[in-house]
């Protein structure tokens, strides 16, 4: 009986703990996945750091990412399938060019099949960014290599809903999604691998009680549109971007690398 074949999967995350958030039993369930941590998880400032414990953000950055390859390895996922790009928490935004360029690059080297990322929702800026980029990065490469195009797919993340937030469910979209429905062993295995994020345990309160894990192609998002109407969930924080900044910084990357004047000059 012939097995069949396991598409190339790359998962790109902003943080670590995104992955497990979003996708821990479809990890799971992929072998040969490879994941991509685009943060080290610690802002500038350190006051996050000291919030949770760390003397420095360095020794926060260090700790985050050793939980994030102590629940993967729950899901069977070696160390050395996990990456991280070492880009700041919060700042993504204002390094989306060198971004959509790293992610040019990793599509050329692991050419793959799938590309699981972080839907555009306003969550969190380096959420959107990251969405933003795999978008760009993905029109970039397919340019450049018409023949390794592949699928762009989204986990959830979370959005504003009347000033709270809303998890494990998408923003309204055209494109349908498919709805894991967990089992209770898939249910206890990810809450399992929540709890290895000992810094983050109040930030993950809301997704402690999974039911259900969607994803959906990516819709053809107009970034320089809100995601939503009213407040955005990252504008209840000072976190040093707004969303018509983040849109302001998205517009100027899209002008720069994909307009056909700026890739020729």
């Amino acid at each position: 009986m012939q097995v069949a074949s396991v598409p190339r999967t790359l998962l790109i995350a902003a943080h670590p703990d995104d992955e497990t958030v979003g996708a821990a039993i479809r990890i799971s369930h992929t072998p040969g996945i490879r994941i991509v941590h685009v943060t080290e998880g610690a802002p500038d400032n350190p006051s996050g750091a000291f919030a949770a414990g760390f003397s420095t953000r360095e020794a926060y950055a260090a700790a985050r990412r050793h939980e994030a390859l102590c629940a993967l390895a729950l899901a069977n996922i070696p160390q050395d399938a996990v990456t991280n790009l070492q880009f700041t928490d919060q700042k993504v935004a204002f390094e989306l060019e060198s971004l959509i360029s790293r992610l040019v690059a990793l599509f050329k080297q692991f050419c793959p099949q799938i590309v699981l990322t972080h839907p555009y929702e306003g969550g969190h800026p380096d959420h959107d960014s990251i969405a933003f980029a795999c978008h760009s990065a993905k029109i970039l490469h397919e340019l450049e290599h018409p023949e390794s195009a592949f699928h762009l797919l989204e986990f959830t993340s979370y959005h504003a809903d009347a000033g709270g937030i809303t998890t494990y469910e998408f923003l309204p979209s055209v494109t349908n999604e498919y709805r894991n429905i967990l089992t209770l062993a898939e249910r206890q295995l990810k809450i399992t691998m929540l709890r290895e994020f000992a810094s983050q345990q109040k930030t993950l309160e809301p997704f402690m009680q999974p039911e259900v894990e969607p994803c959906r192609r990516a819709p053809r998002y107009d970034f320089r549109k809100a995601p939503h109407h009213g407040r955005l969930f990252y504008e209840y924080f000072d976190w040093g971007i707004d969303g018509a900044t983040w849109r302001d910084l998205a517009h100027d990357a899209e002008r720069h690398l994909l307009n056909p004047i700026g890739r020729a000059a």
